[in-house]
């Protein structure tokens, strides 16, 4: 009975395990600005997450069938990772130094976290079909939901279990070289979303 939802647990931390703009900037955030910062970040991963889970019950795929909504999508996924990696290349090694003397008050990085996933045309194709699959293979759509939790948890496990292995290191790596992994992985980022507006060609 608790099989099938620790194989739903594993199936989230394995889709967190691929690299993409939510695994970049959780290492980014974690070496920039510690491990309390990016666990608020998480957790508006977690919520964006389940959100899109739970609007599949609702028919999320017919609504991103309207043109001008998925253009909006695609716009806001782009423009947000551009940003944050636009962010990440001008952190300076004052800040990253001061980042770990700070109390994790920055409520900013949950609502971060929550644009990053929500926005992601990459994560809503995921869990479009994964939503929909569960919905196929399970009558009660109470189990289903669980189910999609299940799988919404374990990609935050594998986000907070990245985050901790990232800071236990983090204090024994010179700041120079933290800041320049952070630009490193804000490169990345931007690259992502240059990718995401890309796909603006195909509503064209």
């Amino acid at each position: 009975m608790i099989m099938p939802y620790l194989e739903s647990i594993l199936l989230g931390v394995s889709l967190a395990a691929i690299p993409g703009p939510v695994f970049f900037e959780v290492m980014r955030r974690t070496l920039a600005r510690g491990f309390g910062k990016t666990s608020l970040l998480i957790l508006g991963v977690f919520l964006a997450d389940f959100l899109l889970l739970v609007l599949t019950f609702y028919g999320l795929s017919q609504f991103l069938a309207i043109g001008w909504l998925s253009v909006a999508m695609y716009l806001a996924g782009g423009l947000l990772l551009i940003f944050i990696g636009v962010s990440s290349m001008r952190i300076s090694e004052k800040e990253i130094k001061q980042a770990s003397k700070k109390k994790a008050s920055e409520t900013n990085s949950a609502f971060m976290g929550f644009g990053l996933a929500f926005t992601s045309p990459l994560s809503i194709a995921v869990w479009i079909s994964l939503g929909g699959s569960y919905l196929a293979q399970y009558a009660v759509r109470s189990v289903a939901l669980t189910h999609m939790l299940m799988l919404a948890f374990g990609v935050m496990v594998f986000f907070f279990g990245l985050a901790f292995a990232v800071h236990t290191f983090r204090g024994k790596i010179e700041s120079k070289y933290i800041l320049a992994t952070s630009k490193l992985f804000g490169l990345v980022l931007i690259c992502y979303g240059v990718y995401a507006l890309s796909g603006l060609a195909n509503f064209a």
